[in-house]
């Protein structure tokens, strides 16, 4: 049996009897930037999410970006990441070169998340020397970070939250969607997500009037109207034919999503009897995990990815190098996140999608088991 990690021509084929009539207008009128679209989907997501305003972008990394330079930041600045996510977390800050920026790493905690105890830890050693600090917990494969007490912390130690909720869409804390916590949060739309583009695309929701005012503004050049500018920006603008495609997907996400959460339960079912296996947990804090990512602990890993392969069956590793051993951050010179460093090479994430069928799910686990046992 051949199996596909990610599946996303299933999505096309829901949606394409409502977009394709929407897609021919586009063309016809030439409303290719800027257009009507994009103010329809920045209301949808932002009414999907909970918060008052979205802003639509060019992607996932570009989102961070922009909230970070909508935040008025004074040198030198804290700016607190998992050491457990995606690089571009970390290369988001870096793109300011006119704020002296400190970097510092969090451990993650077994749902692989930001630790709260090490977050605080770093705040009371580190806080003092900073004249502003920011701290992004990332919602990694879909479960939610412990944002309350994350922002506790944050309004004890005078910082803004910026949430990066790109593996997240629809993931729940306390009856509320994530992207609603902090000051501002950022979704990636790349194309694998639970809710993808189909390209590079981001959004940003937000709350703040002022913050939703300067990154509209930033997106666009540091211009809210043509020819007039109010700062130094970016041509970081969302296209309208993505609006279109992402407007007709939001109506499925919570569907997919629950697929998903059905697709997982089953893997833990078919897996949870293994010894050799440690299968993703969701902590009790949380409403909803979507399951963006199904990553399983192993020992062997990189033999095991050899033998699934062979059998036709793809993962992938998130993340194989931690950032602080990628080049650009080697010189962060941390020596603990001894969970980050360890999972880096036991985690081995296994397909999931929202058409999955359960005969392929236990096909793979059938593999897995033939490997161990």
């Amino acid at each position: 049996m051949e199996i596909k990690f990610n599946d996303i021509s299933k999505q096309w084929d829901v949606i394409k009897e409502d977009v394709t009539p929407k897609l021919n207008l586009l063309f016809q009128n030439s409303d290719f930037i800027g257009g009507k679209a994009i103010a329809e989907f920045e209301k949808n997501f932002a009414d999907y999410i909970g918060t008052k305003y979205a802003i639509g972008v060019s992607n996932g990394t570009d989102a961070l970006k922009i909230c970070l330079a909508s935040f008025n930041l004074e040198s030198p600045c804290g700016v607190i990441i998992p050491a457990n996510t995606y690089i571009a977390t970390a290369l988001a800050i870096t793109y300011l070169s006119n704020l002296n920026s400190e970097l510092k790493l969090i451990d993650c905690d077994i749902y692989y998340q930001m630790d709260v105890d090490l977050l605080e830890k770093c705040l009371k050693e580190n806080r003092k020397k900073w004249k502003s600090c920011v701290i992004i917990p990332v919602h990694l494969f879909g479960h939610p970070s412990n944002i309350e007490p994350i922002m506790e912390l944050a309004n004890k130690f005078d910082c803004i939250v910026l949430e990066d909720s790109s593996q997240a869409h629809g993931a729940m804390v306390s009856n509320k969607k994530v992207g609603v916590f902090g000051e501002m949060s950022a979704f990636s739309l790349y194309p694998g997500k639970n809710l993808g583009a189909c390209g590079d695309a981001g959004i940003i929701t937000t709350n703040d009037e002022v913050l939703y005012d300067k990154a509209q503004s930033l997106k666009n050049f540091g211009s809210r109207e043509k020819y007039y500018y109010d700062y130094r920006g970016w041509n970081n603008r969302l296209d309208t034919i993505q609006a279109i495609i992402l407007n007709e997907k939001l109506k499925y996400l919570d569907e997919w999503n629950e697929k998903r959460i059905e697709i997982a339960k089953i893997y833990n079912d078919l897996l949870d009897n293994l010894n050799t296996i440690i299968t993703p947990k969701t902590a009790s804090y949380v409403n909803k995990n979507v399951c963006h990512i199904y990553a399983i602990r192993v020992k062997k890993r990189d033999e095991l990815q050899k033998f699934l392969r062979k059998n036709q069956i793809p993962t992938i590793i998130h993340y194989p190098i931690a950032i602080q051993k990628t080049t650009p951050f080697q010189y962060l010179d941390v020596n603990d996140n001894k969970n980050t460093l360890q999972y880096a090479d036991e985690l081995l994430s296994l397909p999931i999608y929202s058409f999955q069928k359960e005969e392929e799910i236990k096909y793979i686990t059938d593999i897995i088991k033939k490997f161990y046992l």
